[in-house]
């Protein structure tokens, strides 16, 4: 596990850490904010057609079922056929990552995930259906 990195700190952890490309989004395309009423609906909106991507998702699934997701639109590319994006729960982050780094590897983009204040982790994830 790592350490928590405070307000004062944050800036140059991610300097240091993830220095970041200097390109933006294309100009047709934008962040977009949507609550949803539960796992399946924010999966059923990220698998229709087109699929949503790698990368382009940012979905929290909070500990009253309902999910808050921040995501592109339009895709830059939509998600290969041969995959999907999937949900779920584990008892701590720990087994999260054991999931994550467990064969096959979900890769970069592939990964949406939050550590909630009870301990847990809930997970969205792209995967072979």
């Amino acid at each position: 596990m790592s350490e928590t990195i405070t307000e004062h700190d944050a800036a140059a952890a991610k300097a240091r850490n993830h220095p970041t490309p200097d390109t933006g989004l294309p100009p047709n395309q934008h962040w977009f904010f949507q609550n949803f009423a539960s796992v399946q609906a924010a999966l059923n909106y990220l698998n229709a057609a087109p699929a949503q991507a790698a990368g382009e998702v940012s979905a929290n699934a909070r500990n009253d079922g309902t999910v808050g997701m921040f995501y592109i639109f339009p895709q830059t590319v939509p998600l290969d056929r041969h995959k999907a994006w999937f949900f779920s729960n584990f008892p701590s982050p720990t087994d999260a990552l054991n999931f994550l780094n467990d064969q096959p590897v979900q890769s970069d983009g592939e990964v949406s995930a939050i550590a909630r204040n009870d301990g847990t982790v809930g997970m969205f994830y792209i995967a072979p259906p």
